[in-house]
């Protein structure tokens, strides 16, 4: 059954929605992925914070158009599926890099950060990073040090004097 024209459209503005309110978007190749192996990636990016659609090419170039990206998805070989990221911009590169190490034929192909395309291997290069979470608690570390030290300093300080308070009442 062909689409009819408002399906066509429908497509195209769910598209365009999901692009206006990602973090990240990756386009992948999913060629010689079977159902199975794509329904498990999908499930572990929604994990993630993610979602991972399949859409034609030319549905993709009007989409990113409607938002107002000039690119088009016609030069990427392959079957295109896009992953978008909702929540966080590492976690679905953590999962995508994952799945390609698992699937051979999974790959990455581009992404766009803050509207600003990246290839392939530099999107891989983000899974390298650590996850929100990990950065936040580095974060809450490199901020409670300064008081954690001042905090051993001031007790340094009252258990010298302890000591020698008792130094002294033993001398007498």
């Amino acid at each position: 059954m062909p689409l009819t024209r408002e399906k066509k459209t429908k497509i195209v503005e769910e598209l365009a929605g999901r692009f206006k309110k990602q973090k990240i978007a990756i386009f992948t190749d999913f060629r010689g992925v079977n159902v199975t192996k794509l329904t498990t990636l999908r499930r572990e990016m929604k994990k993630a914070g993610a979602e991972f659609k399949v859409a034609k090419k030319t549905f993709l170039r009007i989409a990113l158009k409607a938002i107002g990206i000039e690119y088009d998805p016609k030069t990427l070989e392959g079957e295109i599926g896009v992953i978008f990221g909702y929540e966080d911009q590492i976690g679905p590169v953590k999962t995508a890099a994952k799945f390609s190490k698992e699937n051979t034929t999974f790959t990455v192909l581009k992404g766009i950060l803050d509207g600003k395309f990246l290839e392939g291997r530099e999107v891989l290069t983000l899974a390298k990073l650590p996850g929100r979470e990990q950065l936040l608690a580095q974060l809450a570390w490199v901020l409670n040090s300064p008081i954690q030290g001042f905090h051993t300093v001031l007790h340094g300080n009252l258990r010298n004097l302890v000591v020698v308070l008792n130094k002294i009442k033993e001398k007498k």
